[in-house]
């Protein structure tokens, strides 16, 4: 029995490498294999797969062999001469998106973002690489890329792309583009925080000219489809508290996210109202100035600062949704990609506790045959069924005693088999555990920087908003307080 998930991950990974992915531009000087070499860290795959990337694609027992006593030796020399937290620390890395611009070209118009890379890897061809421009769709690949080449982290979410305005053609909106500049930003400022993505071939891949590029289908329609069905009846039987402790903190926190959200929703919609509101009663006041010629100007005067409040007003809702709400949406999504990496721990797990169920049947089994009458347990009924095939046997007039040996052979074979294969579903378990509390620190190390940095920058559009109140008020009470008050045209 061949699991066959990291046979398909080193397919797609062949694939990849054979297509034109090459011509993805990421910031630092080419290198000859797109994906990267193994890093200091545990990422499964990383662990269980090969050296190189040819392999027997019908005999692949050998090269999924569960961990041997030699490299259970070198891995500990190894963790014994890197101490854990230098291997797993990001080094300092900046990367901004700034400035996008329209670009046409024959297939059609489309946004170009310029990227501008610090950074003190050693890796990287300098301290400071050159700037370059990616569209959306580089994003894309990078971030599906990503995906394939570490499957045990949690890859940072993409901003929408799918969005009511692209129905309306209004893509190429200032107010859509910084939207989409901002997600994206934060999209690198995850990668940068990672120490993993951040020294991916595939984030430093840098070539002169990008062409279009397409990542070919992980599965099947019907492998997915197969896949989901069994996932949805197949449960983790002995579930771990730390897990179990991870998903209802991100469940909470996305509880917690929607109701902000929510509730920030419910005060702009009241505060653009009272932005109309105001509009409305600079407009009163002017029709005021012209019933009242004696004081005509400085009403006019009031009238002119009520507008220009109402417009500091609009602009600080624009600059709260722009860079609080998004940074709201943006967590959701992130939240959403630790609970899926999560999902696929407790996958790794399924797989793990259904084959041991396998091996245990298998072992049970052949102790039956070898001691025919044993009590074996709860499943000691399974003695009828082998009553009846041996009655049958006898009746055929097949050597009772031959046909034993030839299905004990059958089940050694298989228990060997399942042996390895629980051994190496195992190991790959405990790196994915090992890798999700990692991944676990990382996002909450994010969270925490994004929601200080979101909630600054809501106190900082309040505190620039009264400013502008305090000075638009102060002006106009100037104003006022030079007004004549002079009642001589009613006394006339």
């Amino acid at each position: 029995m061949i699991h066959p998930y990291l046979l398909s991950q080193k397919l797609l990974v062949e694939q990849m490498m054979n297509d034109d992915y090459n011509d993805v531009q990421w910031n630092v000087q080419n290198t000859e294999d797109i994906f990267s070499s193994h890093l200091n860290g545990s990422d499964p795959i990383h662990m269980f797969s090969d050296n190189h990337y040819e392999y027997d694609e019908y005999d692949t027992r050998e090269n999924y062999a569960s961990t041997s006593q030699d490299q259970l030796n070198e891995s500990e020399d190894v963790e014994q001469s890197e101490p854990v937290e230098d291997r797993f620390t990001a080094k300092p890395m900046t990367v901004r998106v700034e400035d996008p611009e329209k670009r046409t070209e024959s297939t059609g118009s489309y946004i170009a973002y310029l990227i501008i890379t610090s950074t003190s890897l050693e890796t990287f061809s300098s301290p400071n690489p050159r700037p370059v421009r990616r569209r959306f769709q580089d994003f894309v690949w990078l971030h599906d890329v990503l995906t394939l080449e570490f499957p045990a982290c949690v890859v940072p979410p993409l901003p929408e792309k799918h969005r009511i305005k692209y129905l309306k053609g209004d893509r190429f909106a200032s107010e859509f583009i910084e939207k989409r500049r901002l997600g994206l930003q934060w999209f690198l400022d995850r990668i940068a925080r990672h120490p993993y993505l951040q020294q991916s071939q595939s984030t430093r891949k840098n070539d002169k000219q990008a062409r279009s590029k397409k990542l070919p289908a992980t599965t099947s329609v019907f492998d997915t489809l197969s896949d989901t069905f069994l996932n949805a009846f197949v449960k983790v039987k002995k579930p771990e508290d730390r897990f179990l402790n991870m998903k209802d903190s991100v469940d909470k926190l996305q509880d917690n996210l929607t109701t902000v959200e929510r509730l920030y929703s419910r005060i702009g919609k009241r505060q653009r109202a009272l932005g109309t509101h105001y509009h409305q009663f600079a407009s009163s006041i002017r029709g005021l100035s012209m019933l009242e010629t004696s004081i005509a100007k400085p009403l006019q005067k009031f009238a002119e600062s009520t507008d220009t409040y109402a417009k500091a007003l609009n602009e600080m809702i624009n600059q709260e949704d722009l860079i609080f709400l998004n940074d709201i949406h943006e967590l959701l999504a992130y939240c959403n990609s630790v609970k899926e990496v999560l999902h696929e721990r407790d996958q790794k797990q399924v797989d793990f506790e259904e084959l041991s169920s396998y091996l245990q049947r298998a072992v049970q089994e052949r102790e039956r045959i070898l001691y025919p009458g044993r009590n074996m347990g709860d499943n000691s009924g399974l003695n009828i069924t082998e009553f009846m095939a041996d009655k049958m046997n006898e009746v055929r007039g097949t050597d009772t005693n031959r046909a034993r040996q030839e299905r004990l052979m059958r089940l050694e074979l298989r228990i060997k088999e399942l042996e390895e294969e629980v051994a190496r579903t195992n190991d790959i378990n405990n790196s994915f555990s090992s890798q999700m509390n990692r991944e676990f620190e990382i996002f909450q190390n994010a969270k925490t920087i994004e929601l200080k940095q979101g909630f600054s920058l809501y106190a900082d559009c309040h505190i620039e908003f009264y400013q502008k109140g305090l000075s638009v008020w102060e002006n106009i009470l100037s104003t006022l307080e030079e007004t004549p008050m002079d009642n001589s045209e009613y006394n006339d």
